[in-house]
């Protein structure tokens, strides 16, 4: 996010004023969080920030409502001011609430950026995927910094819980590009490994997958939101193979996604704590 009014290439830091930019510049570094207040939208993408006593108009990727608080990290002062929105679990945000949210933003902002190459990834082979899907993240800086977001968010999740016995969390937007709200929970009980996938996918609404593996045998049960649409979903993936799974995959049972579980594995797993 660059602030405008700070150098060339953008006119106007409140009214222009090189003072009113060189009082923002003083005693800050490059690699320093701010923290301000979303006061005012220009346009769609535009608003005005309030850091520190300092109005800025700044170009953002998200897109909060009025009033919200923001995270940005300094990435350079000159010649223009520069600044990177990022998700951050707050010190209040420590709380389940907090990090869930947090989360929750930095996803649902990566997802709308990914979603015009959902299409591409979406019919490249499984074992080529996600090789693909980082290509793609090495094209625009954009698109790293914002899947970067959401990985950190998980990882801020993953030391404020007890993985040893709920399990570690992933994010894993890759395994079905075009799915929403992804999320992956990983269980290790000795050499019995089930991995719980879950998104929200189209007309089948919310899916969660729940594979057990063991040796080289895998079987998964599907819970699924829209039970009309479950016999279409197994064939769907009884057609993939993880690359390093020999054996075929064997459904073990289909049934409806309790009305408790609409909330998605991270409300129950970060409300249980």
């Amino acid at each position: 996010m660059r602030i405008k009014g700070s150098g060339s290439g953008f006119s106007g830091f409140n009214g222009g004023s090189k003072d009113r930019s060189d009082s923002f510049r003083h005693g800050r570094r490059p690699g320093q969080k701010v923290r301000g207040i979303l006061i005012k939208w220009v346009t769609k993408d535009r608003a005005w920030v309030r850091i520190d006593g300092h109005d800025l108009l700044a170009q953002l990727n998200s897109a909060p409502p009025v009033g919200t608080q923001l995270t940005f990290i300094i990435k350079q002062l000159n010649p223009d001011i520069m600044l990177k929105e990022i998700f951050e679990v707050s010190t209040a945000g420590s709380n389940a609430l907090g990090m869930a949210s947090s989360f929750e933003n930095a996803r649902t902002l990566f997802e709308n950026s990914i979603r015009p190459h959902c299409a591409e990834l979406e019919t490249t082979p499984q074992n080529e995927r996600l090789s693909a899907f980082v290509r793609q993240l090495a094209k625009s800086n954009n698109l790293f910094a914002t899947f970067q977001d959401a990985a950190t968010c998980v990882l801020s999740i993953n030391s404020n819980i007890d993985t040893t016995k709920s399990g570690q969390l992933y994010y894993q937007p890759w395994l079905v590009p075009a799915g929403r709200r992804h999320i992956t929970l990983v269980r290790r009980r000795n050499d019995l490994i089930e991995s719980i996938l879950e998104c929200e996918l189209g007309h089948f609404g919310m899916i969660r997958a729940e594979f057990l593996h063991k040796d080289s045998d895998t079987g998964y049960r599907l819970k699924i939101q829209n039970m009309g649409k479950a016999a279409e979903l197994k064939k769907y993936l009884n057609s993939r193979k993880h690359p390093w799974i020999s054996s075929d995959i064997e459904c073990l049972g289909i049934s409806k996604l309790p009305q408790s579980g609409h909330g998605g594995i991270m409300a129950e797993l970060m409300f249980t704590q």
